[in-house]
């Protein structure tokens, strides 16, 4: 069964969307301020919001600790990334890799995962992360050092940049 929680962070509402049986994360919604706008698609799809099963209520607690300045881990165990390819899976995890407070370059982030002329497939690849924050997709930067782009605006990226160089 599909559920979500909506958490209040210091960036605003974020969602955990995940499966009950057994529990693993579908995605990550990054906080906005717009909590009805966060849980429409949800609610059009008849998902059930759940404020009480355990191990949801840990992966919430981990974002409100990350958009309050924390270092948290990775939730590997309850992250699928079966439904993506290989290829896919190898960018996911290089990019899991760049350290908190640090960037790296579409392109070098190619080249370590093991495809270096593939920088465009990198960006495809981030452009559709389910998991933002965990796998951090917003340490991904041009090779010029700007931005880029990003699901949450690059507003957001910056916000959470500046938020990571800050400790």
């Amino acid at each position: 069964m599909n559920r979500y929680l909506i958490v209040e962070t210091a960036f605003g509402y974020s969602a955990v969307a995940f499966s009950t049986e057994p529990f693993k994360l579908v995605a990550i919604k990054l906080p906005t301020s717009d909590l009805d706008g966060l849980c429409q698609p949800f609610d059009e799809s008849y998902w059930r919001i759940d404020n009480n099963h355990p191990e949801v209520l840990k992966v919430g607690s981990m974002l409100v600790r990350y958009f309050s300045g924390e270092q948290i881990d990775i939730p590997w165990p309850v992250m699928d990334l079966s439904r993506f390819t290989p290829s896919q899976q190898a960018v996911y995890r290089t990019v899991a890799k760049i350290a908190y407070g640090e960037t790296a370059s579409y392109g070098q982030v190619a080249r370590l995962a093991g495809f270096p002329r593939a920088a465009r497939f990198v960006g495809t690849t981030m452009a559709n992360n389910p998991y933002p924050v965990f796998i951090p997709c917003h340490r991904v930067i041009k090779s010029d050092g700007s931005s880029g782009l990003f699901g949450g605006g690059e507003s957001l990226k910056a916000r959470m940049l500046a938020l990571e160089a800050a400790l």
